[in-house]
């Protein structure tokens, strides 16, 4: 019974091949162009795994400090593509996932 809960928990993919797997459809995103702007979201969709993969993978914390700075840097990075004060938002966002991660790897 211990074994079939053990497997449950355990991830089905690992960090690295969700990074590799927005790597993926970035690049096949960009390379094909349709009418209908699927690409585009698939471009996008990769760009999204790219940037949570790695700062999952960077962060050395618990469960909840790296899935909320994935978040965090996934909100944060469109908001630097607006103006004003929208930017320095974004901005001091990504300061904030940078030093958590630092911290984590710090303190650990």
């Amino acid at each position: 019974m211990d074994a079939l809960q053990k497997n449950r928990s355990t991830p089905s993919l690992p960090e690295s091949s969700i990074v590799l797997l927005g790597l993926l459809f970035t690049i096949v995103g960009l390379i094909f162009r349709d009418s209908f702007g699927f690409t585009s979201l698939l471009a996008a969709v990769g760009i999204g795994l790219v940037i949570a993969g790695t700062v999952y993978i960077a962060v050395e914390g618990s469960e909840l400090v790296r899935l909320s700075l994935a978040f965090i840097s996934l909100v944060a990075l469109p908001l630097l593509s607006y103006g004003s004060i929208i930017r320095w938002i974004g901005g001091i966002m990504i300061g904030a996932v940078i030093v958590g991660a630092l911290f984590t790897r710090i303190s650990e």
